[in-house]
């Protein structure tokens, strides 16, 4: 195969993937979250919250909560509660320090994404 011809399948495969339908929706993308993504707070937060671009298909959705002891906990019980784009997890009492929420969804649309949140809880605050 010539060089034109490569490049001509490889720009034909770069528009294909470009092209699909719904290309770019869904995916989990993170848009708003309680505590935010790298808030310091001066409260021990109850719970932890995160919406979503899209719906989640949340019996296959996983946050741990890593620690300052750098345990982590997998928080398992989500609220029945909330919209289809959000997961809400009560929290345990949170001692004095960094923290990360690591999170896996699959959205409806069928694309795994994974990330985190980062916070910290402030030190002289007290678990509530």
């Amino acid at each position: 195969m010539t060089r034109t011809a490569c490049l001509a399948v490889l720009a034909l495969c770069a528009l294909a993937a470009f092209a699909r339908p719904g290309h770019g929706e869904g995916h989990g993308i993170v848009v708003d979250s309680s505590p935010k993504h790298q808030e310091t707070v001066t409260v021990p937060p109850k719970r932890l919250v995160i919406r979503f671009n899209s719906r989640l298909e949340k019996r296959l959705c996983s946050v741990t909560l890593v620690g300052p002891q750098q345990g982590g906990v997998l928080l398992v019980r989500q609220e029945d509660d909330a919209p289809p784009d959000t997961l809400i997890y009560p929290l345990p009492p949170l001692k004095p320090g960094p923290y990360r929420a690591k999170w896996k969804v699959l959205a409806a649309d069928g694309h795994v994404t994974e990330g985190a949140i980062i916070f910290t809880v402030e030190a002289g605050t007290a678990a509530k």
